[in-house]
């Protein structure tokens, strides 16, 4: 891969189609990518343009995909005055971000794109799963996070419990965006997986796949395939 890779800059409004790109030698940066649904989901923006602004103010760069706001209560404008950089290729999110947020789930293009260890997270809902879509997942040794997995302490699907607490869409943006933000946020700061489930312990049941191995045991026994629990992979228990 070349020792040099491009950043957008200069990010237009929605209905400005035309910005420049330059090429810039890269520096350890923080990175984070928003990558637009395949289908109209009318709360698919897992962050909101001030959760976006939070992370542009602490120095992240984050980066958005045209079309990516199409069907939240937001605009893609409302993204790029937050600070997001925009691109019209989701192969500019892979190469650009080690972290990539997409409401509905990775085709198997997109996954082709991705680097090792990179962290993908969706709403992929575990009845989509198939034994093709984990065994892609583990040959490219993506960590695979699923929104659809986040259980609180009752062990209550979290999604569910903001949608029945909230009364519009754009207040289900919102409590979603809140709920989500510092699991991103611990995301993108950690040096590893393993850092991040000891700030947050939450992501545990949400993690689907790691270093080329299926983590979730109902999708393991769903799909009769081997797995092992995240904890393991992270820590020598023995």
């Amino acid at each position: 891969m070349s020792s040099e890779y491009i950043i957008l800059q200069d990010t237009p409004h929605v209905e400005t189609q035309a910005w420049e790109a330059t090429v810039e030698t890269p520096t350890r940066k923080l990175t984070l990518a928003l990558a637009k649904p395949e289908t109209a989901h009318p709360d698919s923006g897992f962050l909101t343009p001030n959760a976006v602004r939070t992370f542009t103010d602490q120095s992240v760069k984050v980066f958005a995909q045209f079309g990516f706001a199409n069907h939240n209560p937001f605009s893609d404008a409302d993204y790029a005055d937050a600070g997001a950089e925009f691109t019209h290729h989701y192969a500019d999110l892979a190469m650009l971000s080690n972290l990539v947020l997409k409401f509905d789930a990775f085709t198997f293009d997109q996954m082709a794109l991705s680097k090792e260890n990179q962290i993908l997270f969706s709403a992929l809902p575990p009845v989509e799963l198939s034994q093709e879509y984990i065994e892609t997942v583990n040959e490219k040794k993506i960590t695979m996070i699923c929104l659809d997995l986040l259980q609180n302490d009752e062990g209550t699907p979290v999604v569910d419990k903001i949608r029945k607490e909230t009364l519009s869409e754009a207040g289900f943006q919102i409590a979603l965006s809140n709920f989500l933000f510092p699991l991103v946020d611990t995301l993108v700061h950690a040096p590893s997986i393993a850092y991040a489930l000891q700030r947050t312990p939450e992501l545990m049941s949400a993690i689907l796949c790691h270093a080329g191995t299926l983590c979730h045991q109902p999708t393991a026994e769903q799909l009769h395939l081997p797995w092992r629990d995240i904890v393991s992979l992270c820590w020598n228990l023995n």
